[in-house]
């Protein structure tokens, strides 16, 4: 098995290799020159080479060539390059959140009594901050942390000055408030999927103080707030409509990611409402998606997931949106991530070919598919059942149930799924077997279909009985 520091270099990108190297070279940071080799070694054999050339011995003859291989001392200079690796990799960071490295900044300068500088700084920020469009929880962190330095400073110079120390508990408390109900939200989403509980200290006592203290008028409160109360009561439409307004007006007050996992909620809350029956919210579901995409938000880093990808198709199609969920799914094939991209994009477009009864068509595509997702795959494999049987393929449809019951077999963590699909597979030997020219033996088979709880695909086997 590679080493830790071998793995790390087989994830860099070249230009995170280049970069590095120069890190590596500067005597502020580093001055042993067999850290140097090293770190040059990996990056010119770490991304293309065989395991033969990332062996210890390879790697020790690069770091210290003419010296006898001694594996402690190798481990001792992987080390420290590992060291300067967690260095490269906080000052990039760094370069990208600039305003993080702002209070650690300000602490420098009062520490070594730079006053002036520290107060131009401090106003340039506060001006600055003030400016931005954003309104997230960060936002009003950052806000704190530059009042708390500027009242570190003012007591340090003057002892007696009267001090307004009222925006550290104000811009503290509306990031606390704002990241406990994100964390209650995901928490919500959490629990509805895997069945797990969290206990979230003061949360009742959050959402009775943002509404008695007239918190909802600020953005990174009021959208998790209604976002909570959408998720935490999908029989009621009212928290929905106001988390939608919110969007509305919002949105931009918020990075992109953070954007996009703002809609995700909305869209769970309608996923909700839909699984109780409401159908309405079908449409607004995808009027959400679509939202999403045309305010270039639902991407990330180019790539739309295949969870969303699927969603919008599926909600499409339900909406009679053929056209539309075709023309989608040709647009975006290339924004699914190139490691899944063939499979997702051969799984619904035998997914449309399915709801369009063309089983011939989708039949040849879900052969080709090979899902990494359970319930994707389940939901494959359900589709090519029914496309064998509607055509009539006995033989392969004989050969898929055993597979089927094979790979349920095989999977350990399918929850109630496992039972739903186990029966389909027991409803469609019986329908294989059933006789057809028997009226009795139809409707015992229909009722045993009906009064099963769990059987996935119910009303496609009650059709086949003639229901």
């Amino acid at each position: 098995m590679d080493s830790l520091i071998v793995r790390v270099f087989k994830q860099f990108s070249a230009q995170d290799r280049r970069q590095l190297g120069e890190l590596v070279r500067c005597s502020y940071f580093n001055r042993r020159q067999e850290v140097v080799r090293l770190c040059d070694y990996l990056a010119m054999h770490a991304g293309r080479s065989t395991s033969k050339a990332l062996q210890h011995e390879r790697l020790f003859a690069a770091a210290c060539p003419g010296m006898p291989y001694n594996y402690s001392q190798l481990r001792y200079i992987q080390s420290y390059l590992l060291d300067l690796v967690r260095q490269f990799l906080i000052l990039q960071e760094g370069r990208r959140e600039s305003a993080d490295q702002i209070p650690l900044l300000l602490r420098a300068l009062r520490r070594r009594g730079m006053d002036d500088l520290l107060e131009k700084t401090l106003s340039a920020q506060l001006a600055g901050i003030e400016q931005a469009a954003q309104r997230d929880a960060r936002y009003h962190f950052q806000q704190y942390q530059l009042h708390q330095e500027r009242l570190e400073s003012t007591s340090l110079r003057e002892r007696s000055a009267r001090l307004n120390l009222q925006p550290l508990p104000d811009e503290l408390t509306v990031y606390y408030v704002s990241e406990m109900l994100r964390h209650a939200c995901l928490a919500s989403t959490h629990e509805a999927v895997a069945g797990q509980a969290y206990r979230l200290g003061l949360l009742e006592a959050i959402l009775e103080a943002v509404e008695r203290d007239e918190m909802l008028r600020i953005p990174a409160v009021a959208v998790y707030y209604h976002a909570y109360q959408t998720l935490q009561h999908p029989e009621d439409s009212a928290p929905l409509e106001q988390l939608k307004v919110c969007l509305s007006e919002h949105s931009r007050r918020f990075s992109t990611d953070e954007q996009r996992g703002l809609y995700l909620l909305a869209i769970n809350g309608c996923i909700r409402r839909m699984n109780a029956g409401k159908r309405a919210y079908i449409r607004e579901a995808f009027d959400l998606y679509r939202s999403a995409l045309q305010g270039g938000v639902l991407l990330e880093n180019g790539i739309i997931s295949g969870f969303n990808y699927k969603n919008i198709i599926r909600l499409a199609v339900a909406l009679n949106e053929q056209a539309w969920a075709e023309q989608f799914l040709e647009q975006h094939r290339t924004a699914l991530h190139p490691r899944e991209r063939d499979n997702l994009y051969r799984y619904n477009l035998a997914y449309l070919r399915f709801q369009q009864h063309d089983y011939a068509r989708a039949m040849p595509l879900l052969q080709q598919v090979e899902l990494d997702d359970p319930l994707n795959n389940l939901d494959a494999r359900r589709m090519l059942l029914r496309s064998y049987f509607e055509l009539g393929e006995w033989e392969a449809l004989e050969s898929l149930l055993q597979s089927f019951s094979a790979y349920l077999r095989r999977q350990k963590n399918l929850g109630y799924h496992r039972t739903t699909n186990e029966n389909l597979i027991v409803f469609t030997k019986k329908l294989l077997e059933l006789n057809r020219a028997d009226p009795k033996a139809v409707a015992a088979l229909r009722d045993e279909i009906d009064a099963t709880p769990d059987v996935a695909e119910r009303a496609w086997l009650l059709e086949q009985t003639g229901v």
